[in-house]
Parts: structure tokens; C-alpha cells; sequence
């Protein structure tokens, strides 16, 4: 199963997010954004008319009507040359985070790459769930090899980050 940190997870992966959030317990905005880059005017906000963006704050797709963000992060984990800064979706004005403790059900359709990462932060593997199939088998299965640490998901075609899976 998937938690949000500070739940009891029960099975042996969760999700995974920056110290600042955890620290507060406020997914905000400001705890997701990175330095901005020298001429970066990377953040965009605007309601949402449509829906169906991956929110990173709260592990679900936005609904019709919502104010949402798109903002430049750097994931936590990997380093040197693997450190990447990347797009995700936040609400705009905040929100209470993940609802559930489960995978993100919203994102069960979609195709994801699983990005397999040592304790040093370089990728060693990966795999790309396909939309349906298990996602938890998928990150069980990586996990399973003892030099693995930690995974990232992603998307598949625009490659924003989706969240980072920890044995627990």
C-alpha cells in the first residue's frame, strides 16, 4: 500500500514527500517550489476548466474548476548527475494533501515509469507500468532488489513527477 507519511502504511512501500511538508503538515505551494532558475518564469496558475491534472499535493487529478499551479521541483533522492528539476501540478492556493493511504486511484490509467534509485541517488533500473496494470506489484517487484532504495514514478510522456515510493 501507498501512505501518506505520517500513516501507518500497510504494506511494505509509501509515498514519499519533502521534509518541509512533513515538518508542517501544510501542502502548500511554497513547501513544493525550487529555486527559481536565472530567467525561469516556470510557475503558471489558472482554473482548471477541464480537470485531470496530477496534483502532486494531494495524489489525485484535479477536478473541473479547481486553481491549479504548474510548478518547476527538484524530487528528493537523486543526486549528481541524476538530479533533475521537473514539472508537477499543485493546487494553487494549498489543500489538506492525500486523502486516502492507498496508490493514487486517479492515476491508475496512466501510464508510469518507475525509476529505480541506489542510496547514493543513481538510477539502477526502472520499469514502465502500463495504464491498469499494478502499479504496487510493479514497485513491490524493484523493491525487492536490495540495492534499490527508493523509486520515483513519473509520467510517460511529459515526464512529471509523480511521487517517490520507500520501503517501509
Amino acid at each position: 500500500a501507498f501512505a501518506h507519511p505520517d500513516c501507518s502504511p500497510r504494506g511494505p512501500v509509501h509515498h514519499d514527500t519533502p521534509s518541509r511538508v512533513r515538518r508542517t503538515q501544510r501542502h502548500r505551494r511554497e513547501a513544493w517550489r525550487s529555486p527559481p532558475l536565472p530567467g525561469d518564469g516556470a510557475e503558471r496558475t489558472w482554473d482548471d476548466d477541464e480537470g485531470g491534472a496530477p496534483l502532486r499535493c494531494c495524489l489525485r487529478d484535479s477536478r473541473p474548476g479547481e486553481r491549479v499551479a504548474l510548478v518547476s521541483v527538484a524530487p528528493p533522492g537523486p543526486r549528481g548527475a541524476y538530479a533533475e528539476t521537473e514539472p508537477v501540478f499543485l493546487h494553487a492556493d494549498g489543500c489538506a494533501g492525500p486523502g486516502s493511504s492507498e496508490y493514487p486511484r486517479d492515476w491508475l490509467p496512466r501510464r508510469q515509469v518507475l525509476r529505480a534509485y541506489d542510496e547514493g541517488g543513481a538510477i539502477i533500473g526502472g520499469e514502465l507500468v502500463e495504464a491498469g496494470e499494478d502499479h504496487v506489484a510493479a514497485a513491490e517487484r524493484l523493491l525487492a532488489d536490495p540495492a534499490v532504495a527508493f523509486l520515483h514514478t513519473r509520467n510517460v510522456v511529459h515526464g512529471c513527477y509523480m511521487l517517490t515510493v520507500r520501503r517501509s
